[in-house]
């Protein structure tokens, strides 16, 4: 019997070393498909940065606009007036 129980153990221990290099495998496996999947990741955020800036840049500040907006207005607005006639008597001239 004692022999039976000293075979057993070692016969486990290289199953227990295979079993345990099978899971590391697994694990660097794992780790692989984890770091290309991060590295997928920061390369789409990387992109997505790179568009954000680029449509950062094409905005043009709608504050300044209204101003240069409201100046073109008044500066169209008052060369269109023409002043109205401020002598009661004044006389159309209407020819036909």
């Amino acid at each position: 019997m004692r022999l039976e129980s000293i075979q057993g153990p070692p016969l486990v221990a290289p199953s227990a070393a295979s079993a345990a290099f099978q899971v590391a495998v697994v694990q660097q496996k794992q780790f692989e498909e984890t770091l290309e999947r991060v590295s997928d990741k920061q390369e789409e955020v990387v992109e997505k940065t790179t568009q954000t800036a680029e449509r950062a840049e094409d905005v043009v500040d709608i504050g300044n606009l209204d101003k240069v907006v409201e100046a073109s207005e008044s500066e169209n607005t008052t060369n269109k007036t023409v002043p109205a006639p401020t002598e009661p008597d004044a006389k159309l001239n209407i020819s036909v």
